[in-house]
Order: C-alpha cells, then structure tokens, then sequence
C-alpha cells in the first residue's frame, strides 16, 4: 500500500529536510535562488495546507534540515550559516535563544533528528553524524558513517534506529544505523563510528525510480522520501519484524474512545457497576509479545482484570525481533466511596491503591481511630490521627487495597475514601 505525495507544489522544486507530526508534513525547500522556503502537505491527502507553513528567517537560506519538538518549536538547519534557526511552529516567530551553534568540523550541515534530548546532525563534507545536548547545544560527540553513505542528506529516527538518505549511493537506498543510547554518547571516544544495521535498510530506491531520495521520515507504517529530483514524496512499508504496536485494544466496560496504533495513552471512563474488565489487547504482527499490568486475576477465559484499587492498565507491546517496545497506559480514576462516620463504629473495604499512607489521606479531623485486623499476625493494628509521635502507638500506618477496616469519629462528617 501506498501513501505516495505525486505532485508538490508549484515552485516546490527542490525539496530538501522533511519532518511530520503525523497529520502535517514539512517539507523544505532549497532550490538554487532565493526560493527557500517551508512548505506543509497534509499527510493523508497529499494536498498542500498553507497556514501551516512560515517563512524564515533572511539569514536562513540554505535550509537542510527540518525537526520539531513536543513543545511547538522547530528547528532548521542551515549549512550557510553553520546552525540550526529556531522557530515557533504555530506562529513562525523567531526563537533565537533556542538558536543551535554548530561545532567547527560541522560545516556541511544536513538533516536532523531528536529525541527530544539529544539532537542529532548529519554533515556531508565529514560523512558523519554529530550529537548535541539539545538544551544548551553543547556538542556531545561525533560519529562516523559507513563508507558506502558518502552523501547523506535526509535523517530520521524510531529511537532505536538511525536511518540516512543518500542520493550518491548506488543504489540507491537508505542506511540503517544502530542509534547510541545517550550515555554511548556521553563516553563516546574520538574516531567512534556507528554500527550499520543491515537487514533494517530500504533498498528498493532505485527501481521505484526514486533515484534522489533527500529528506526522510517515518510513521508506524510508512517510511516517506522526498525526491529532489521528480518533486514527489515516495513511501515505502516499513519492516514487520520492528513493529511494536497494538492492532487493537479493549476493554470490557471501559470506554477509551478510538483506538489508534500510533497513540499510547488513553484515559478511559469506567461504566456504572463495571468492577472488572476483560482486556483484549490484539498486536500488528504475528511473533509480537503483550504483556499487561496487573496480573490476569483469573483462570478463565480472557485476560481479567479487577478495577478496584487500579488506576492504570499498561499493555508493553515487544517487536518480532525484540529490538523495540512501546508502551500502551489506559488510567481512570480510582473507585471511590463516600462514607457517613459519626460516634459509632462504621466499617468499609479500601477503595484505594495499595500502601496508601494513612496520615497522608486526608482523614477528617473528627476522626478518632482506624483499626483493620491482621490475619497473618493475629491482631488488631490501630491507627490513631494526630499521635504519630507516641512511640509504638500506631500499629496500622497504611491501607492495604479491598481490606476491611473500623473507623469512628468523634461527630458526624462524611468522608470520601479512597480520593
């Protein structure tokens, strides 16, 4: 399946750095006057989106590379002026506090890619990547490319692997690279090079006639090339044996709204008188393993799961060949339950998580005593607001999820336990 962009827009000639956050795609432009610009498609339909796009700065004119972060400022890399200009993304203001100095050996910028971390370069001339801290741009080492990746031009990460575009190879394709975790980069030596990772390489370039490929990026499906030499993105599907992701996901009772692959974090809304759910969780690719927390409290038919006490259902998602995992989360609020307490004892069963801390839950001040009954030890542990500091008196210090405990106040008030 394909997600080809056939036509860019008009001018758009040369395009160079590309970078989406899955519904818009920025591609650069770096023709040979003084059309550089930003131009912005949507990713699904391929048609350009306008008010998305911003100008850059003057000095900006040889624009490479192209990445964003969570926070809404983007970077450009530029080689005339040996650093990466900052803008906000949304209003295309100038950041030049964010701005990034490159280091000396850095002259012959390309693309670019982060981990929202460590901000990764490419530089032709050195064929070579160069690694910075992306906070205060300090240069954090330099490594090495495969000899073969002469020309690299377009860089993109899954945080596993560096992948680089290079439309000097033959043929042509685009290198695969383990990347380095940051402490690698911290202690890396000088001369470090990066480990090629073959079988995770695209090398069909050339017979899709896509024979200049430049800016690149990825989504969980597809892998998207700019060419500069047809003005058209090409796609390609991305291996089976690296996805890590979730099909499917549900769970019994529990609302999550729409599932999609790429999405990890869901806040689900628990349905009236639903005390369990049976999660089913149905990976992309055969040889995936899923792994869920909290443990399957039953032996039945399902992966069953109870509700109370738990705010938060994880689903780890591991690749057919173990090199990546993502991590799915599902979190509503914790079962709650108001109590009416007054001079008489009343009892009740913990809402709450697990080793919750009794003087930190905001017992009303009118009560005068927790007690629950220890069955492991055979008596009963007391709690007693207001006198922590009386050695030995406080035997109960923290709520255990689903026991039972006696509590008594000195008047009526209402408590809300387990918020």
């Amino acid at each position: 399946m394909k997600h080809d962009i056939e036509e860019l827009a008009g001018g758009h000639d040369t395009p160079t750095g590309s970078w989406s956050d899955g519904a818009t795609l920025w591609l650069l432009e770096n023709g040979d006057g003084a059309d550089d610009a930003v131009y912005a498609y949507d990713l699904s339909t391929g048609q350009r989106v306008e008010d998305r796009e911003f100008e850059l700065d003057e000095r900006n004119r040889a624009p490479r590379g192209v990445w964003s972060d969570d926070e809404g400022v983007v970077w450009v890399a530029d080689s005339g002026r040996d650093k990466l200009f900052a803008y906000d993304l949304a209003t295309g203001e100038r950041l030049e506090e964010r701005d990034i100095e490159l280091a000396e050996g850095n002259r012959d910028v390309r693309g670019i890619w982060s981990d929202g971390e460590t901000m990764w370069v490419l530089d032709e001339r050195r064929n070579a990547v160069f690694a910075y801290d992306l906070e205060s741009g300090a240069l954090l080492a330099e490594y090495s490319l495969d000899s073969a990746n002469g020309s690299p031009t377009g860089l993109w990460s899954d945080g596993v692997t560096l992948w680089v575009s290079d439309p000097g190879s033959s043929p042509r394709q685009l290198f695969a690279y383990r990347l380095p975790t940051r402490e690698e980069v911290e202690t890396a030596v000088e001369g470090a090079s990066l480990e090629r990772v073959r079988d995770e390489e695209f090398e069909k370039l050339s017979q899709a006639s896509n024979n200049s490929p430049r800016g690149i990026w990825a989504s969980g499906d597809f892998m998207y090339v700019a060419d500069a030499s047809d003005g058209k993105v090409y796609t390609y599907n991305m291996p089976d044996a690296i996805d890590a992701r979730l099909a499917s996901l549900t769970l019994s009772g529990i609302d999550i709204g729409e599932f999609e692959p790429d999405r990890t974090d869901y806040q689900g809304v628990i349905a009236k008188g639903v005390t369990e759910t049976t999660v089913t969780a149905k990976a992309m690719q055969r040889g995936t393993q899923v792994a869920i927390d909290p443990p399957d409290a039953k032996d039945a038919d399902g992966y069953q799961v109870v509700i109370e006490g738990v705010t938060e259902i994880a689903i780890t998602v591991t690749s057919p060949d173990g090199t990546r995992t993502r991590a799915y989360r599902v979190v509503f609020e914790p079962t709650v339950t108001e109590l009416a307490l007054g001079p008489s004892w009343t009892s009740f069963e913990w809402p709450g998580l697990d080793g919750v801390i009794l003087a930190e839950v905001g017992l009303p001040e009118e009560v005068v005593a927790v007690y629950t009954w220890d069955e492991d030890k055979g008596r009963w542990l007391g709690y007693f607001p207001g006198l922590d500091h009386v050695p030995g008196l406080n035997t109960l210090t923290a709520f255990s999820s689903g026991a039972t405990y006696w509590v008594v106040a000195a008047e009526d008030v209402t408590w809300t336990a387990g918020d």
